[in-house]
């Protein structure tokens, strides 16, 4: 499943068809209807979280988009020879599981395999903000909403983390990885986690995910880090190394950091990586 920095990602290429006209197409079903945007220009595109908003001029419509484990989205130019209405004359061919293609006279977007394609009215778009958890890569995000509801709940943080609405955009890679760089037992009660330890992972959390926007992929190893920290500073693009983690994957294997084999199970809908070793259960 794509986790928030990857969404971000998404909503700054959808971003690159801003002020065009475009074809809207796909499949009509209860709560899309893509003729409803035909020839509209794309406003902009928002992520809160893992999920994607692509917000229309000329309607009050805006396109809502959740892409669970299999959804994708591909935003890329072409040549396609044009009309006398400056659009595309033919349209590519369908990919299996379009849900949602919006051409331009330049760009081709495709949304394919969402577990969420809705359209939402303004009301709509509030309340799916109102419903999900701060997200640490947005302006809007206070990080001291994140931290309370954290504290004041006794479920495990493990939990918590991956509960978007509680804290939005944390998916379990950087679950498992982040817990472990704050030397945190995901079976802590937040309750049970000090407060300046969760303004701390929150912190953490904005560094390791604005990386992985930036590079568009997960950086979590230190010496990655600061590579790719230095190529982004320097406006150069962060090459895929190979993945390098701490815990997530690593059951059985030694904990680089104390040697403790690290272990796993299930937790929640997804499985849970630690180090016994050397990360604290609280309370």
């Amino acid at each position: 499943m794509a986790e928030g920095h990857a969404v971000h990602g998404m909503a700054g290429r959808v971003r690159r068809l801003r002020g065009q006209p475009g074809r809207s197409s796909g499949p009509v079903v209860e709560d899309f209807d893509p003729g409803l945007l035909d020839g509209l220009v794309v406003d902009d595109a928002e992520a809160h979280g893992k999920h994607l908003l692509v917000h229309v001029e000329g309607t009050a419509w805006s396109g809502h988009f959740h892409l669970g484990m299999h959804g994708a989205v591909s935003v890329r130019r072409h040549r396609r020879a044009l009309g006398e209405d400056g659009l595309p004359r033919t349209d590519p061919p369908v990919p299996a599981g379009l849900a949602w293609r919006f051409l331009t006279a330049a760009y081709l977007l495709q949304i394919t395999r969402p577990t969420i394609c809705e359209l939402l009215d303004p009301a709509g778009v509030s309340a799916l903000h109102q419903r999900l958890g701060p997200d640490l890569l947005r302006d809007d995000a206070d990080p001291e909403v994140a931290v309370a509801r954290l504290h004041r709940s006794r479920r495990a943080i493990g939990l918590l983390l991956l509960d978007q609405s509680v804290v939005s955009g944390i998916g379990n890679v950087y679950r498992a990885e982040l817990l472990w760089r704050a030397r945190i037992d995901p079976h802590s009660p937040g309750s049970a986690v000090p407060v300046d330890a969760l303004r701390a992972l929150w912190q953490d959390t904005i560094d390791l995910m604005t990386v992985g926007l930036g590079a568009g992929w997960i950086v979590t190893h230190p010496d990655q880090l600061v590579a790719a920290r230095d190529l982004l500073v320097r406006e150069e693009p962060v090459p895929r190394w190979r993945k390098n983690y701490a815990v997530y994957l690593r059951r059985g294997r030694p904990c680089p950091r104390c040697g403790a084999a690290v272990e796993a199970e299930r937790m929640g809908l997804q499985t849970v990586y630690w180090c016994p070793g050397c990360q604290v259960l609280h309370g």
